[in-house]
Parts: structure tokens; C-alpha cells; sequence
């Protein structure tokens, strides 16, 4: 796990007929040197005879028992029982970072994508930005993520990590799968998202729930199984991964979320982007509930799988972050403003443009939002309605409607504790 002077270890046991598991599950990491006695991480899979019965029921009512252990002295075991699934094998080791993070390395696991940045600026210089940006599945983490923003002179984007890592209490950050990125394919195209797109035509990638057409062709538009398709692709087949998980220094830590009332981008204060993390609005996608997809919901840090005392976990992370004064929050709606006749969708195209305005160094004048947050005062290339959803509605609507969702923030961060550190649990009002 992580790179390669890390120390930790993972042994997965599968059925033969799941050695799909085990190719792509490997790919996803480095392997070991020497031999592995004790590993830190244990996960099995097996079968019994409902295997082959859930094959014909939908996800909801299948047979099927995961089950996880974390153990004190560190090491984590996973049980998964009739599922054949990687992104289970890819969870477990997920979820044990998560816990040993907090609990021996003296960090904070975060559900986070990592780039690194060499831009021209605004203003001519050129600039070196490291960026965490945190979502659920399918929020859009992985594809900003991945976007190449370099375009000319000296410039350089590098995909440092796709899909979680510790932030450290001195600011640096270390990623976990150093092998391969673990990417979903739902509507992958060679157009917006070419980096993504063309590793998946790599020989050795490996892929699950996706649409095989008799012509032996991919087709990451056809659901009629599941919309929940998933790929392990090399590092090494990815153009811009970079040579190194790990970075010294974070820049800039930008919360994805989507909801009709908040602007394409926000800039946040500390406290408020904690509190933020830990309401975790998103919306729900395939890869978590495909029974609820397309929902706003809530999950706290953005992460379904940190274990232990919520109010400790959200105070270990502010007081980490209390000791970077050099981080920048900001809040990203890749969703869509406004409601009926007067929606408009935050389309990807205007997010990558953001994207490569603010590390640019383009935006220096924040004003004001209703929403409480504060906005850029414009963006090069998007028009500046997408900054103002309150011209949207009626202005006692927008109040009304505003007022509901920060009592309905208020409520969720009060029902963390009282443990919870004063300056997160009073961000929202109540009223």
C-alpha cells in the first residue's frame, strides 16, 4: 500500500473463478519485496449457493455479507461473502487507510483526488499548485481530477492520486495506490474526457460491469445491466500519472458538491469548509445506491467508510488544518443552479474552465453571495449567472429556500455532538 518504502501490506483471498478480482484488485498497487509473514490488511472473498441465485435479482435483494473488522494494533480484516465485485477488494483497503490514518499515523484519511499544477499565471510568472479536490463516487473527483490544464510554454498537470489519501498534520499529502486508478466509465467519451477514455483501450486494463457489444466493442453508453461500470487502469497507461503518490505541500482543498441554491464556485473559510466536509452534500450515483441515483444526499466527509466517533474524526481534520495557513477552501457546484423552466446545468466544460481560472491565479476579487459564501467577482469563461443563483427565484423565495437549507445544515452538523469543536458546530444558523 502506498509507495514503495510505506511497510504496508495487503493479502487478498479469492475463489479461482475470481481471479478477475485478484488481476485487477493487484493492479491497483505495487507489489511486495520479500517475503509478507503477517500482512497489515487481510481481505476474503467466497461463495455459498446463493452466488448463483442472486444472479437474476437486483442489487437490493441479493444474498450478500460484507463484513470488517479493525483491529486495535492496527491491522484491518475484510469478509465479503457472494460478490465478485474489485470495487470491494478496493473498498476494504480504502476503508482499513481510513482507520489507520487517524488512529496510528497521527493524519487524516480524505476522500480526495490529488493534481499538481506548473501554470502560467495571470500575471506572466509561473506557478506550482497542488490541489485536493473531495467528492462521492461520480460527483465529478476523478475527471477534474484527471483534466489536463497545461497547454503551452513549461506547463505541466500530473495526476498525483485519483481516489483518497492521508493529509498530514506538516501539510503533506500521501496518496495510496500507486499501481493503478480505479476509474468509473459511465458515459466516458474521447471528448471531455480523453485522458480517461483512452486508458481504458489499454490491453491491460481491466473492467467490470461494462457493456460488450457483438462486435467485441466497449459501448460505456448502454446501462441495461448497471450504469455502475468500473475499470482498473494502470498508472503507467495513464499519459499524465505522475511518478510519485505523494506531495509536500497542498495549496488548495475544493469540496464538490451540487444543489440548486449554490454558485459554480465558492471561496470558503476554514471553518466553514469543516463544516461542509462534514454534511457531505452530494448526489447519490450508482456506484453507492443505484435505487437512489440522481438524489442530493449526505454523507459525512464526503466518505462512507470512516469508522469510529464522528465528532473526533471532524476535530482531528480541523485541528490539522488549523496548522496550514497556507490552504485555500473553496466550494464547487458541479450540478446545476436554479429549479424548472429556470435551471441551469453547470456543464463540464464551464467546471474545467473554472478549474484553470482559479489556479491560474484569476480570480482576486471575491464579493459577497446571498448565499454567505463569497463569489469571484467574474469568470473568464463562464457567464456570471452561474456565480448568482439567486437571480433565479423571487427574492423572498431565495431567502426562504436559503433559510431551509442552512437549518437543515444546522441540524445534521447538530446531530454530530456537542463534542464537536464550537467553531464548526455554530458555522450555520438555525433560523
Amino acid at each position: 500500500m502506498g509507495n514503495e518504502n510505506s511497510g504496508t501490506t495487503v493479502r487478498l483471498i479469492v475463489p479461482e473463478r475470481f481471479a478477475h478480482v485478484a488481476y485487477g484488485g493487484k493492479n491497483l498497487f505495487i507489489p511486495v519485496k520479500g517475503e509478507v509473514k503477517e500482512p497489515t490488511y487481510q481481505i476474503l472473498f467466497f461463495v455459498d449457493e446463493a452466488f448463483e441465485t442472486n444472479k437474476t435479482k437486483p442489487l437490493s435483494q441479493k444474498d450478500i455479507t460484507i463484513r470488517l473488522a479493525m483491529l486495535n494494533d492496527g491491522r484491518v480484516v475484510k469478509i465479503v461473502r457472494n460478490s465478485n465485485y474489485i470495487g470491494e477488494y478496493k473498498k476494504g483497503v480504502f476503508a482499513a487507510e481510513d482507520w489507520v490514518a487517524k488512529t496510528k499515523r497521527g493524519g487524516i484519511f480524505l476522500h480526495v483526488g490529488c493534481r499538481e499544477d506548473y501554470l502560467q499565471s495571470v500575471h506572466g510568472d509561473y506557478r506550482l499548485m497542488r490541489t485536493l479536490l473531495v467528492a462521492l463516487s461520480a460527483n465529478g473527483k476523478t475527471t477534474t481530477t484527471c483534466k489536463i490544464l497545461a497547454r503551452k510554454g513549461k506547463e505541466k498537470s500530473w495526476l498525483i492520486q485519483d481516489d483518497g489519501g492521508t493529509l498530514m498534520p506538516d501539510g503533506s499529502f500521501h496518496g495510496f495506490e500507486a499501481g493503478g486508478v480505479y476509474v468509473k466509465t459511465e458515459e466516458v467519451g474521447p471528448g471531455e474526457q480523453t485522458e480517461i477514455f483512452y486508458g481504458l483501450l489499454r490491453p491491460e486494463t481491466v473492467c467490470e460491469n461494462i457493456y460488450v457489444t457483438e462486435d467485441g466493442d466497449f459501448d460505456f453508453y448502454n446501462f441495461e445491466r448497471t450504469s455502475n461500470g468500473r475499470a482498473v487502469i494502470l498508472r503507467r497507461d495513464f499519459m499524465h500519472a505522475s511518478p510519485s503518490i505523494d506531495v509536500d505541500r497542498v495549496d488548495n482543498l475544493i469540496l464538490i458538491t451540487r444543489g440548486p441554491l449554490i454558485p459554480a464556485i465558492s471561496k470558503l473559510t476554514r471553518e466553514e469548509a469543516v463544516a461542509l466536509m462534514v454534511l457531505g452534500q452530494a448526489m447519490e450515483s450508482s456506484a453507492g445506491d443505484p435505487t437512489q441515483a440522481g438524489r442530493i444526499r449526505s454523507e459525512f466527509f464526503y466518505d462512507p467508510f470512516v469508522a469510529g466517533d464522528l465528532a473526533e474524526h471532524a476535530n482531528i481534520f480541523y485541528e490539522i488544518i488549523k496548522g496550514l495557513p497556507h490552504l485555500n477552501y473553496y466550494l464547487i457546484n458541479t450540478g446545476g443552479i436554479g429549479e424548472g423552466i429556470h435551471y441551469k446545468d453547470v456543464r463540464l466544460e464551464f467546471t474545467i474552465g473554472i478549474l484553470d481560472s482559479l489556479l491560474r491565479g484569476g480570480f482576486e476579487d471575491w464579493i459577497d453571495s446571498p448565499t454567505g459564501f463569497k463569489v469571484p467577482g467574474a469568470i473568464r469563461t463562464v457567464d456570471d449567472i452561474f456565480l448568482h443563483p439567486e437571480k433565479l427565484y423571487l427574492r423572498a423565495e431565495f431567502e426562504e429556500r436559503l433559510r431551509g437549507l442552512n437549518k437543515i445544515r444546522y441540524e445534521a452538523i447538530k446531530k454530530i455532538g456537542s463534542a464537536l469543536h464550537p467553531n464548526i458546530r455554530n458555522v450555520f444558523s438555525k433560523a
